[in-house]
């Protein structure tokens, strides 16, 4: 049996997300005059790459995105908040099975990544929603056409 790529669709946020992970990652590890350049083109590299994955999608399908993208991020931020910050007993049990500092800073990378994607997917739906949307009308087209139907 021959194995099979996943779809384009799925494989171009996927990458992209995980660019913008390694980013933050290298953002959190190493000393700041080292990491501030190659976090930022790393994580400008990976947002780029997940709008463009979205780009030509309706203003619907948009909001779906960006409310997955959403879900993704608070799933991915609980583990990182219980690894860093347990606030009982339970909690610090739990987090124990997160501790150390790779563990912590692999944590932070996805949770920041999966926030920093799920805003710039937000974003490209406002924008969508407000009408500078590839194919649609410009807002300022918008607006003359309803004063020349009056």
């Amino acid at each position: 049996m021959r194995p099979t790529l996943p779809a384009s669709s799925t494989l171009l946020p996927a990458v992209s997300a995980g660019i913008v992970a390694v980013g933050v990652t290298i953002n959190t590890g190493f000393p700041a005059a080292v990491r501030t350049v190659p976090a930022v083109l790393l994580i400008a590299a990976g947002l780029f790459g997940v709008a463009r994955s979205v780009r030509g999608r309706s203003v619907d399908s948009l909001r779906r995105t960006a409310r997955r993208w959403w879900m993704l991020a608070f799933v991915a931020f609980l583990p990182y908040g219980l690894a860093t910050a347990p606030s009982n007993e339970q909690a610090a049990a739990v987090g124990e099975a997160f501790s150390g500092s790779l563990a912590t800073t692999a944590l932070e990378g996805i949770a920041g990544a999966a926030i920093l994607c799920a805003v710039a997917v937000t974003v490209l739906y406002w924008f969508a929603r407000y009408g500078i949307h590839p194919g649609r009308p410009t807002p300022e087209e918008r607006i003359l056409d309803d004063q020349g139907s009056k």
